[in-house]
């Protein structure tokens, strides 16, 4: 069965109205670190995540919506929050969850801030379309994003195409991500037997996809 990770970028307007009016006056983000259990149908959610109020803000601030409750704080660093929390959904909100009703894994990245909400799962192809039929049907999708997914090792140069994977992975070994470096861009182009402009648009490009593909919904 073919697997796709998924990462699905909303407007946050769709869930403010349930939050409190004062919600993303204290708020910078919260950020997803573990999903330890969900429960659809009691409609309750346990992870962790990283808090971070807004400048000046403490943790007790944070206007935290109906339902969310702080069951310890794990760490502070920098005036982020590491907390073990428990939502229950009632009513409207349990509406909403209903909408991840259907049978796929949540993944990393969670994020909830003013300017978006990021989440992701992996599931077939037939359960990622109706999980975002439902999601779409609200019409507060602003990007969607799909990655290859193993439940082995991951290799993440299968994002690049041979010629950049080729370039980078020569690159690496020759060590011009050492610091300091033991071998320049021209050097690096000449082992290569390609020009250095070419070199350096391949390397460029390598690496953006390769942040691209780590740090996506961020």
């Amino acid at each position: 069965m073919s697997m796709r990770k998924v990462i699905i970028t909303m407007d946050a307007n769709f869930v403010s109205h349930y939050f409190p009016q004062n919600f993303f006056k204290t708020l910078h983000c919260i950020e997803g670190e573990a999903l330890l259990r969900l429960d659809l149908e009691k409609g309750v959610k346990i992870g962790v995540v990283d808090i971070t109020p807004k400048a000046g803000v403490t943790l007790e601030d944070v206007q935290l919506p109906g339902g969310w409750t702080i069951l310890k704080v794990l760490k502070e660093h920098d005036n982020t929050y590491t907390c073990l929390i428990r939502i229950e959904y009632k009513g409207n909100r349990l509406k909403i969850l209903k909408l991840f009703d259907v049978d796929v894994i949540f993944e990393l990245p969670f994020i909830l801030s003013e300017e978006k909400i990021v989440f992701a799962f992996v599931g077939d192809n037939e359960n990622i379309k109706k999980l975002l039929d439902n999601i779409e049907v609200w019409g507060v999708v602003k990007n969607v994003s799909f990655q290859p997914v193993t439940f082995s090792e991951y290799n993440i140069l299968s994002c690049l195409t041979e010629k950049q994977k080729k370039v980078i992975t020569t690159a690496k070994k020759s060590g011009y991500y050492e610091v300091p470096r033991k071998i320049s861009t021209e050097e690096l182009a000449k082992k290569l037997n390609i020009s250095t402009s070419t070199t350096t648009e391949h390397l460029r490009k390598a690496e953006n996809r390769i942040i691209s593909c780590i740090l996506a919904g961020y």
